[in-house]
């Protein structure tokens, strides 16, 4: 299926998180994919590769989720999978303990679970398909300190607070910071992937921390909001920008100077890989426990040819 018409599709169910199809109508699985936040584009990009698989191997799929990130209501749509008999269901559990539960009983009631972006480790899903999120942290603060030759003042803008997939990442990042004594954090601020709240929180920081000369994002429009309150404030060029994930105007902004650079994941093979191996799974075979998808940093040097890997 091509992106513009998954796009289509997408921004046609966004604003009330009513459930997409794709693939053959007669199936010969249904499997539900449970999206924490269908506004935000990253998931189109995911919805990408899981209809490019559901369209190869006859899979129903049903894709549903919150137009913002919403926990509750994104374990009643799981339950509602759960009621609907779908015989597979992939979730990203943003908050992987209060997934616990409703992930425990689809397991319990015969219908496997695939965690993808964000893990649920504690609970009885049989597999965990995305970037392994401490180590893409470690390139996110690696970057920031060859980029700043080890000497910065740092603001990071994070997700939710209770995303295990966003605390891992700066995990992450504090770990590439160890041993450099000239890297210091001034303050770790949510956002929760939102562009609004992503500029206020970074004209906050900048208002707190003068002494503030970088900042590091976590999810995707974290960045994109500082760039933007930068921008604002006329000292575009004064703080390095590294950002999280890859859309569009994050990459625009990067070739125009504003955002320095960004950790690209790779959504649209998690999409297709998580749909494959549950196929797998209910097939009978084996699936891996762990599946990490990889990340890279993206900067001015290979803005435009990264995903080719040239």
């Amino acid at each position: 299926m091509k992106r513009t018409v998954i796009t289509a599709i997408l921004a046609a169910s966004m604003a009330i998180g009513i459930t997409c199809t794709a693939g053959a109508s007669d199936g010969e699985f249904k499997v539900s994919f449970i999206c924490p936040n269908v506004a935000l584009s990253y998931w189109s990009d995911v919805k990408e590769g899981l209809d490019s698989a559901a369209e190869e191997f006859g899979v129903e799929l049903d894709f549903v989720g919150p137009s913002k990130i919403d926990t509750q209501q994104q374990i009643q749509m799981m339950e509602a999978a759960i009621a609907n008999k779908a015989d597979g269901i992939i979730v990203a559990s943003l908050d992987a303990n209060a997934f616990i539960p409703v992930i425990d009983r689809a397991v319990e009631e015969g219908i496997p679970v695939i965690c993808l972006d964000a893990d649920s480790p504690d609970s009885k899903r049989s597999s965990f398909i995305g970037t392994e999120n401490t180590a893409a942290g470690q390139v996110l603060g690696q970057a920031l300190v060859d980029a700043m030759d080890g000497q910065a003042n740092v603001g990071i803008i994070t997700g939710a607070l209770d995303s295990e997939n966003v605390n891992q990442r700066v995990d992450g990042v504090e770990a590439a910071f160890e041993g450099n004594d000239g890297m210091n954090i001034l303050a770790v601020e949510a956002a929760n992937t939102d562009l609004g709240q992503a500029t206020q929180k970074a004209q906050a920081m900048m208002q707190a921390y003068p002494e503030m000369d970088a900042m590091l994002g976590t999810t995707s429009n974290d960045m994109i909001g500082a760039a933007q309150a930068i921008k604002e404030q006329g000292r575009t060029g004064e703080i390095l920008l590294i950002g999280f994930d890859d859309l569009e105007q994050t990459l625009d902004l990067i070739r125009n100077g504003e955002i320095y650079g960004t950790v690209a994941q790779r959504p649209v093979n998690g999409g297709y890989l998580a749909v494959q191996y549950m196929v797998d799974l209910l097939n009978g075979k084996e699936i891996p426990e762990r599946v990490d998808t990889g990340c890279v940093l993206v900067t001015k040097d290979n803005v435009d040819t990264y995903k080719t890997g040239e």
